[in-house]
């Protein structure tokens, strides 16, 4: 399949293209009497066009819900950590680390963390649990959600065939399908950025709504923190656009920029704290910290030597990344699948030319319609994912605000084409549901990449930690897993897993089992952090040791009783097992 999406389909979409938008070309084609008759066939009436609908939405569900707790395997550790903060906050109203509220997580310490993942968990470990399945299940709604928004979206700017074709792609595209299932706090940013911009276009015509898109708008630098950056490259020429096109009072900008004003000022004004060495300040129960260390600032291109040539090496490294030439981590797409079908990424690109020119046209001949404005708004979109990239170089997650524009500008060339040339659509279509196929045997039947992907994701952790929280022990052994950072992802892990609030780890109350009652014992004398790398078991000691699979040799069979959880294993004393 990798041999056929690469080599056959991406010169095909290529061709479709040419066939589709060559003038000759197309009539070329259109002058074959067979092609004539399918042109004909191929439109869609009314009937068909919501049963198309139905069935585009139908498999977006199913292949976002299918197998959902059980892949990807294991629970990445951002998303352990988001769990950990919204129970210490359910529990008491503070971080891990006793802060009340806070706008920005300490999380890491040395690397802290976006809060509104955390906050939107709440509800559902409130309602569900603290479990794997209630830290996923907020981000597998919004991107359910984000399914009919992108619709909306497509379809304000340019009508509902556009519509529907924007959300075909998105429904089956791996980078939208792999980010709904597993709980990374910077892949909301996406999702709220989405549901601000049709918000936007809505409020062209209804104040309300673009009132409402700043309050979006707003929390995006909660969702993830580059949005700082990315969301006033929106804002500005937005706000600039539409004040010339009239499409905006003096008055709605005013209110628009004191509502997005109100709303992440508490977040700009962390970071004025730490960057100018403020103290922490606190506004009712809300906490705007100051962290001792953070390596986050070295990350962007402003904090390097030469901060331009630095912009221009990360945008080298992302737009291959991007356009399916070099392939994305493996928790960020699927196989040769990659993030975004290789085959699709000509039409991405030329639909950014596409929509740039009949923009263009349309300003030319002081068209009002729709495409005018919302087209503009996709190219801001685009623009500002770019300043975006330029700032954090090649890692997907953080440059996830660049893919649903990316995805309305391959729309805007599968829908011109489609009204073009309706076979080479078709053919197009057809190449997407292969692709799609072929990506789900991949996600869902390919045990080398399942087993890749829970790799990054610590495979059998949580699973080892959770069989054996009642286990008869006086102590836990758990591995650093030779890592810098080793003893704060344990600490998180079984913080997770035992259900440890901030009283609990601070030592202020007892551990509580299962059953939720306090067990007699406090945090640091339960829970030893390990390096295995130089340690020799007592086979008479009674606790339980959490380890790597290359560790658990250090157990003797005839000592220990030895269970494999995934990439990991629990050892136990036979003596207290008997």
């Amino acid at each position: 399949m990798a041999l056929i999406g690469q080599w056959v389909f991406v010169p095909l979409a290529v061709l479709l293209l040419i066939l589709a938008f060559w003038e000759p070309a197309r009539r070329r084609v259109l002058g074959c009497k067979g092609i004539q008759r399918l042109e004909k066939r191929l439109t869609l009436s009314e009937r068909g066009y919501w049963a198309a609908f139905a069935l585009i939405l139908a498999a977006g569900v199913w292949v976002r819900c299918y197998r959902f707790t059980e892949l990807p395997l294991g629970m990445n550790q951002d998303g352990t950590m988001a769990g950990v903060e919204a129970f210490c906050l359910l529990s008491g109203g503070t971080d891990q680390y006793g802060t009340s509220w806070p706008t920005y997580f300490e999380a890491w310490q040395f690397s802290q963390m976006s809060t509104l993942y955390s906050y939107l968990l709440i509800p559902f470990i409130k309602l569900l649990g603290l479990s794997k399945f209630s830290l996923r299940l907020p981000m597998l709604l919004m991107s359910l959600i984000a399914l009919p928004l992108m619709w909306d979206a497509a379809r304000r700017i340019a009508g509902k065939n556009y519509a529907l074709a924007a959300m075909f792609l998105l429904a089956l595209n791996p980078w939208h399908i792999v980010l709904s299932r597993w709980a990374l706090e910077a892949n909301m940013l996406p999702h709220v950025l989405l549901l601000a911009v049709d918000l936007l276009l809505a409020g062209m015509q209804k104040r309300w709504a673009l009132y409402l898109s700043m309050v979006l708008f707003g929390l995006a630098p909660y969702a993830y923190g580059l949005a700082a950056v990315s969301v006033p490259f929106i804002l500005l020429p937005a706000a600039v656009f539409l004040a010339a096109r009239r499409k905006v009072k003096p008055l709605d900008l005013v209110i628009c920029v004191a509502v997005f004003a109100l709303v992440s000022a508490p977040y700009y004004v962390t970071m004025a704290i730490n960057a100018f060495g403020l103290e922490t300040m606190t506004l009712g129960r809300m906490t705007m910290p100051r962290f001792a260390e953070s390596k986050r600032a070295g990350d962007l291109a402003l904090g390097a030597e030469n901060p331009y040539l630095d912009m221009v090496q990360k945008l080298e490294s992302f737009l291959p990344m991007a356009t399916g030439y070099y392939r994305a981590e493996d928790y960020n797409g699927v196989g040769w699948a990659n993030t975004m079908y290789p085959f699709i990424a000509p039409a991405a690109l030329f639909g950014v030319y596409k929509l740039c020119r009949d923009r263009r046209k349309l300003a030319l001949q002081k068209s009002e319609a729709p495409l005018r404005d919302g087209g503009m708004l996709i190219l801001i979109w685009m623009f500002a994912a770019m300043v975006n990239t330029a700032m954090v170089g090649g890692v997907v997650n953080r440059n996830n605000i660049l893919y649903y524009p990316l995805i309305l500008c391959a729309a805007y060339a599968l829908w011109q084409m489609g009204r073009r040339l309706k076979t080479a659509l078709a053919a197009m279509v057809v190449m997407v549901a292969i692709g799609f196929a072929g990506m789900c045997g991949i996600y869902f039947g390919d045990a080398d990449y399942q087993f890749a992907t829970g790799n990054y994701f610590l495979s059998g952790l949580q699973e080892a930690l959770d069989e054996t929280w009642d286990w008869d022990c006086d102590r836990y052994y758990l591995t650093t897993m030779d890592r810098s950072d080793g003893q704060k992802v344990m600490t998180a892990q079984v913080m997770f897993a035992h259900h440890i609030d901030y009283a609990m780890r601070a030592e202020e109350e007892e551990l509580r089992g299962r059953d939720g009652e306090p067990n007699g014992w406090y945090f640091t004398e339960r829970y030893v952090l390990q390096d295995f790398s130089d340690f020799e078991p007592d086979p008479m000691e009674c606790a339980v040791y959490i380890v790597r699979q290359q560790e658990k040799a250090l157990f003797d069979e005839a000592d220990y009783l030895i269970t494999d959880f995934g990439d990991f294993a629990a050892a136990y004393p036979r003596y207290w097992a008997e």
